[in-house]
């Protein structure tokens, strides 16, 4: 059964399929859209210079259905307050479909046909997208493993220099092109790092046990948090000899890491549409 509901910016869950609140075109969500722009070019013909994307809004109707009046009021009230808490402090929610979700605000509501003797309305909503990406994350995980000493020898070349106290393994990125991301770098560590398709991902920086570092591409925040929570900010502690923000390539691709090394990456697959069931 496909899920459909709206996740506030504090974490509050406003199920859009059940519980008096129904969803009657979720399809006008999935709506996508590019802009571009054009250059003149040869014999006056106009070509496209750039795709790019831009905020975008879509609007869905709720039939709302109460079995008694106060039931009613307890749904358009919690409704409205959830909404309207996001829009004023200007902290956007995010609409889920499935395991998809688009990050936004739901800015304008109205209501239609309403049967006081029935306890039903319906309620447009207008929905805008400050990303408007269909995001969904997949969190890979690599954790410490037995240590050796020596060298290895691969049937084949990755490109890297390596012993038996790194090890090899893969990361397949089914994404559209490229991928944002966030790691997370686990204590105990020294100096953290690890290589994705050819890219070193590093931190100039120790990581006692149960502290951990986190790395994210789209904010392009690197932080590291204490075993009590403190937050830092070590933006100036990343290896400056590689982009630490590489979007991760597309593909399965070669990961380098020591055996001690423990690394969640999680890949944020973007899309104009998610994917329907």
């Amino acid at each position: 059964m496909m899920q459909l509901y709206y996740e506030a910016a504090d974490g509050t869950i406003l199920n859009l399929m059940q519980n008096g609140i129904y969803a009657q075109d979720p399809e006008a969500l999935t709506q996508n859209t590019w802009s571009y722009t054009t250059i003149s070019g040869v014999n006056g013909l106009a070509r496209v210079k750039r795709f790019y994307k831009n905020v975008q809004t879509a609007k869905m109707k709720l039939s709302i259905m109460a079995a008694d009046k106060e039931e009613f009021n307890t749904i358009m009230y919690e409704m409205h307050r959830i909404f309207e808490k996001d829009v004023r402090n200007m902290t956007p929610g995010k609409i889920w479909w499935n395991n998809f979700y688009k990050e936004g605000f739901v800015y304008s509501t109205s209501n239609d046909d309403y049967e006081e003797l029935f306890e039903s309305v319906e309620h447009e909503i207008e929905f805008l997208s400050v990303n408007p990406s269909w995001i969904r994350r997949t969190t890979y995980q690599y954790r410490a493993q037995a240590n050796e000493t020596g060298t290895l020898d691969y049937p084949r070349d990755y490109g890297y220099d390596y012993d038996r106290s790194d090890i090899l393994e893969v990361l397949e990125n089914k994404c559209i092109g490229e991928a944002n991301f966030e790691l997370i770098f686990y204590g105990a560590a020294v100096d953290p790092q690890i290589t994705i398709g050819g890219n070193v991902y590093g931190l100039e920086t120790t990581l006692k046990e149960g502290e951990y570092a986190t790395v994210n591409s789209i904010t392009k925040k690197i932080r590291q948090y204490s075993i009590t929570g403190e937050e830092t900010n070590i933006f100036d502690k990343r290896d400056r000899e590689n982009n630490i923000f590489q979007k991760i390539p597309e593909g399965i691709l070669a990961v380098l890491r020591s055996k001690e090394m423990q690394v969640d990456i999680t890949l944020y697959d973007e899309r104009g549409e998610p994917e329907w069931i």
